[in-house]
């Protein structure tokens, strides 16, 4: 069974690192003949690895379908910096101008979406959007302090206003979002000469473009009067991708991968919680490798999950396993770094998966201890401490009437006889055969170990 189950997870991971759309299932609608189109392309979500193989594998298609112009409609609270970078090269590169589009109302260019907004060779936004917050912050949402928040703040100026600049627009403005984290609605924006339209929606959009002159490397004029849109929506096999590639995901499929593979350790057989285990590792390892990732998490998470198996090994009376989750936590807070409070791990979710683990592993280790505890009830082990009465007399050897049979019984002490109706105790079994000793002298609210009665009458 866990042989076929990888090799489908295996499968779907190639089809969704390969970027390949499957019949164009992602709602694109084709354009007829050669008529010139804008090939418009969603990006509803955090600047991310998915995103980022997105806009790439979109924009390659907008210059396969030779669009005049690409469009790309997009609401993002931003995300990782590295996914950024790389989306503005592709945005830079295109053959075709790129237009960003904040879009539809209501919508946010915050934090990297300021970047990829400056970097179109138009940028615009619908009414009752925003832009800006775009100051660099350490993955716990803070502030980065002395001389390396700094160098950070610097760089991130810098870049900004190298792509502001680069297409005749308010770099100073730009500048004040990352320094000191501005931000305008969409008026204001073309007011200060951020963006260059305020459109209400697409078709708004071309119209105003219609003799539009881009500034920059693709300086020309643009003609987009008799543009047919095709609509190009997030496939989602993206969705997917994007899916896997969030921290608070990654952490909790590791975490049920280890905790899977572990239980079909303890108990051979099972088969469904090691082969669930192994789907959800896998997984969980190929949405980690598309982040940035802390060695010292890393580490931490096999501290935890060594400590977890030790505590089923060892009667630590639970220290281990308090260590465990108390590693288990502090690994997950530790092992991405996105710098970025948009596409950060989840605090809540990261304690309340440590504390579940950690009480399971607590409830079966009490458990385990409570069986070792208890007195055995099956096999020959139980009848050690029961009485019985002499059926055939014992001298040496002769038959006793326990737990409901006739039993071959010999004395534990050569010397000693016991004759018919005697009560006897049982002291240890071997084969078929009783070793007995005399009974206590008196039986009544007597009890042998494990709380039962020493002798019932049968």
């Amino acid at each position: 069974m866990r042989v076929p189950a990888l090799l489908i997870v295996l499968g779907l991971l190639m089809w969704v690192a390969a970027g390949s759309a499957v019949g164009q299932s992602g709602g694109a609608t084709p354009s007829t003949g050669k008529a010139p189109i804008a090939y418009s392309i969603e990006l509803n979500a955090t600047i991310d690895p998915a995103t980022q193989k997105w806009i790439d594998k979109a924009l390659k298609e907008a210059a396969d379908k030779r669009a005049t112009i690409a469009i790309i409609r997009m609401d993002t609270p931003g995300g990782l910096d590295s996914s950024m970078r790389d989306m503005i090269k592709h945005i830079i590169a295109a053959p075709m101008p790129v237009v960003v589009y904040v879009y539809p109302e209501g919508s946010r260019a915050a934090s990297a979406g300021l970047y990829i907004t400056e970097s179109a060779d138009v940028a615009a936004m619908a009414p009752q959007t925003n832009i800006g917050s775009a100051t660099p912050i350490n993955g716990n949402g803070q502030d980065i302090g002395k001389t390396l928040g700094r160098k950070i703040r610097n760089d991130a100026a810098a870049y900004v206003r190298a792509l502001a600049g680069a297409h005749g627009r308010n770099a100073d403005l730009a500048e004040k979002m990352v320094r000191s984290a501005v931000n305008v609605p969409a008026s204001e924006a073309l007011d200060q000469h951020l963006i260059d339209i305020v459109a209400t929606n697409q078709q708004d959009l071309l119209r105003q473009l219609d003799g539009f002159k881009v500034k920059g490397p693709k300086a020309q004029t643009l003609h987009t009067a008799n543009l047919s849109i095709v609509k190009r929506d997030m496939p989602f096999q993206y969705d997917l991708l994007e899916l896997l590639v969030n921290p608070t995901i990654a952490y909790l499929l590791l975490t049920a991968g280890f905790a899977g593979i572990a239980f079909e350790l303890f108990n051979p057989g099972i088969v469904a919680p090691g082969a669930l285990g192994a789907v959800a590792l896998v997984l969980g390892l190929f949405g980690t490798s598309q982040l940035p990732v802390n060695a010292a998490g890393v580490v931490l998470l096999l501290v935890a999950l060594v400590l977890f198996v030790l505590e089923l090994k060892i009667t630590s009376h639970g220290v281990l396993g308090i260590a465990g989750v108390i590693a288990l936590a502090a690994g997950g807070l530790l092992l991405f770094n996105t710098d970025n409070s948009a596409f950060e791990i989840s605090v809540p979710v990261v304690i309340f998966t440590a504390a579940a683990l950690g009480g399971l592993t607590l409830f079966a280790v009490s458990k385990a201890l409570e069986a070792r505890r208890r007195r055995v009830h099956t096999g020959w082990e139980e009848l050690v401490g029961r009485i019985g009465e002499v059926r055939v007399p014992i001298n040496p050897a002769g038959q006793v009437f326990v737990q409901g049979a006739l039993w071959r019984a010999r004395a534990s002490d050569d010397s000693a006889s016991f004759a018919i109706g005697e009560k006897v105790r049982v002291d240890s079994v071997d084969g078929l055969t009783l070793f007995v000793s005399a009974a206590p002298a008196d039986l009544e609210g007597k009890e042998i170990e494990g709380g039962e009665p020493a002798w019932q009458s049968s």
